[in-house]
C-alpha cells in the first residue's frame, strides 16, 4: 500500500470515528484546508482594526472609505482583493520562503489526501489547544492577531467573548487567506517582519507552527516586531515544535521513506509535508532566552501535553 493511499485510509478512519476526537471533528468531516465555503469578513474592517492599521512602508496610520485604504502620510494605497486586505509593501522582491509557502498552500497540494488529514488533525486536536491558551493567556477583549495564520483552522474554537475580541489573520500568502476560517474578523496579507500595525495597538498575538521556519536572527526580528505592535501588558503565545516532538519525528521518518522510493530523475525535488523546520525549540531555557532578549517577560513555557507533544507553548508579556 502506497503512502498516499495509507494516509487516505487514515483520513477516512478519522471521519468515521468522530466521537474519539470530540465535537470539533464535525467542522472537518469531508472538508479540506482549502475549502472555498468560508465566510468573508465584511469590508471595511472593524473599527478596532482600522484604528490600529499602519502603512508598512512609513508606519503612519491609514484611512479611506470604499474598497481601498490609503496612508495618511505617504499616500500609498492598499486595496481589498476579494476578502483580503493587501498590505504588502510595493516593489519587494518575493522571498524564497514566500515561494515555498505558495507551493505548500496551492490548491493542488492542499487537496491531496495527506494534507486533508493534516487539516482534520489541526481542527480536531490543535484547535482545542489554541482555544485554551488564547482563552487563558490573551486579553478577553481587544484586537488579537494570528501572525502567520495560514487557514486559521487551529483558531476556529477561540471564544470571541460575544464580539469583544476582534480576531485578525496575517499571512504573506494571499491565496491561503482567501480560504481563511470565518472565525477571523479580518484577513490581511502582510509581512511578519513588518506587521501593518501602529506601535502599541495590538492586545495579543499568537501563532501555531511558524517560528521554527526561520533562522534565529529572523526569530529575534519577528519577536521585536511583536513587541513593537503590542500594547503594554500584551502577550504573545507561540506554539512551537520542539526537537523531541513525537508527531514531527514520525513525519520525518515517513518523508525519508517516500524520498527513498522516488525515481532517480526526481531526486532533486525532495518530498516534504511542510517547508523545512530549521529552528525547532531545543529546550524551555531556549524559549525563555528568546523572550527575554527581545523585551518580553516569560509567563509560561508549556511542554506540550495539550498538543499531543507536537508543540511547546512559549508565552511572553510586554510589560509597561
Amino acid at each position: 500500500m502506497g503512502v498516499e493511499q495509507g494516509v487516505r485510509r487514515m483520513f477516512e478512519w478519522a471521519k468515521q470515528n468522530g466521537p474519539f476526537f470530540g465535537n470539533s471533528l464535525k467542522f472537518a468531516a469531508g472538508g479540506s484546508a482549502f475549502s472555498t465555503s468560508a465566510g468573508a469578513p465584511a469590508f471595511p474592517p472593524p473599527e478596532a482594526v482600522l484604528r490600529a492599521l499602519a502603512c508598512p512602508t512609513c508606519g503612519h496610520g491609514v484611512s479611506g472609505p470604499g474598497a481601498s485604504l490609503h496612508c495618511m502620510k505617504c499616500g500609498a494605497y492598499f486595496e481589498s482583493r476579494g476578502r483580503v486586505l493587501d498590505f504588502r509593501r510595493a516593489g519587494i522582491v518575493r522571498k524564497q520562503e514566500e515561494l515555498d509557502w505558495s507551493e505548500h498552500w496551492s490548491a493542488e497540494k492542499q487537496h491531496s489526501a495527506s494534507q486533508k488529514f493534516f487539516s482534520l488533525y489541526r481542527k480536531a486536536i490543535f484547535a482545542r489547544a489554541v482555544a485554551y491558551f488564547v482563552d487563558h493567556y490573551l486579553a478577553a477583549e481587544g484586537l488579537l492577531v494570528e501572525a502567520g495564520s495560514g487557514t486559521s483552522e487551529t483558531s476556529m474554537l477561540i471564544d470571541k467573548q460575544g464580539g469583544r475580541r476582534i480576531l485578525a489573520a496575517i499571512d504573506l500568502i494571499q491565496a491561503v487567506l482567501e480560504s481563511c476560517h470565518p472565525v477571523m474578523d479580518v484577513c490581511i496579507c502582510g509581512d511578519i517582519f513588518r506587521l501593518p500595525f501602529q506601535d502599541g495597538t495590538v492586545d495579543g498575538i499568537w501563532n501555531v507552527g511558524v517560528m521554527e521556519h526561520f533562522t534565529h536572527p529572523q526569530i529575534d526580528a519577528i519577536m521585536r516586531e511583536f513587541h513593537r505592535v503590542l500594547k503594554p501588558g500584551g502577550r504573545a503565545v507561540l506554539l512551537w515544535p520542539a526537537v523531541f516532538s513525537i508527531p514531527q519525528r514520525i513525519l520525518r521518518v515517513i518523508e525519508f521513506f517516500i524520498n527513498l522510493r522516488r525515481p532517480r530523475d526526481d531526486k532533486n525535488r525532495r518530498f516534504r509535508f511542510h517547508p523545512d523546520e530549521i529552528s525547532q525549540l531545543r529546550s524551555a531555557a531556549q524559549g525563555r532566552a528568546v523572550l527575554n532578549r527581545n523585551g518580553f517577560r516569560t509567563v509560561k513555557i508549556d511542554l506540550g501535553l495539550r498538543t499531543g507533544m507536537a508543540f511547546e507553548t512559549v508565552i511572553g508579556q510586554k510589560d509597561g
